[in-house]
């Protein structure tokens, strides 16, 4: 069962949380176990459940056994990050926090998640550090984000046009792929999915962007800066 009870330790004016459930959600084992056993160190007292499907935390999760802390990647088979956020927010509502480690790094993003629901977003560029600051920040009712995301968010402010366009990572990765001039076959064999579903995926994108065509939609991915050709 997931414990009920946090043991406080005051410092100052910091609250201090010693003992938690921590779930920890990315397809990655190696890095997830990397992450657990960091966590660990910090953490001696909290529980930590690793799970290498969101589905199957889904399924885990009931109303008598909600963790205290969610951390997951965005970029996810079977369901992405963006749409296990939707999924606890429903089931849970405020009752888990959520950090998103990603190696997603655009201000699309960072706001979609933060909008969504995530109480704090995390560069897997960052050191190992950041997690632990970014869960004791959340369970004291703080969002996070980490320095180098912020710097790329304000940029934003300043760059960005008034229209936003939101993608999902899987969207994202698919619209990278088509603007470095894979096939849609090549795509889905990259991706592991069926030419079908890779079809669907540049159709909502097409969609979004209203545009026709496969070369109509790579200028319009360069010109508002949602791809960038690699340097020479």
């Amino acid at each position: 069962m997931w414990p009920v009870c946090l043991y406080l330790i005051h410092c100052c004016t910091t609250r201090w949380i010693t003992y938690m459930q921590i779930a920890i959600v990315d397809d990655h084992k190696l890095l997830t176990d990397a992450i657990a056993l960091a966590l660990k160190g910090t953490f001696e007292e909290s529980q930590l459940v690793v799970y290498n499907n969101p589905l199957t935390f889904l399924e885990a999760i009931r109303p008598d056994r909600f963790p205290d802390i969610v951390v997951t990647d965005l970029l996810m088979p079977h369901m992405n990050g963006m749409e296990l956020i939707q999924a606890v927010r429903k089931t849970a509502h405020n009752r888990i926090k959520i950090i998103v480690l990603t190696s997603v790094s655009d201000a699309q993003s960072i706001r979609q998640a933060l909008r969504s629901g995530a109480s704090a977003y995390i560069s897997k560029d960052a050191s190992l550090t950041e997690l632990p600051e970014a869960i004791q920040e959340v369970m004291n009712g703080q969002e996070f984000i980490s320095p180098i995301l912020q710097k790329s968010l304000i940029k934003s402010m300043f760059t960005e046009e008034q229209h936003v366009f939101y993608l999902s990572p899987r969207e994202k990765e698919v619209l990278k792929k088509i603007c470095t001039g894979m096939t849609v076959k090549e795509i889905a064999y990259d991706m592991e999915l069926s030419a079908h579903t890779v079809q669907t995926y540049q159709k909502k994108i097409m969609k979004k962007f209203k545009v026709n065509r496969t070369a109509d939609l790579i200028v319009f991915a360069l010109q508002h800066g949602l791809y960038t050709l690699p340097s020479k």
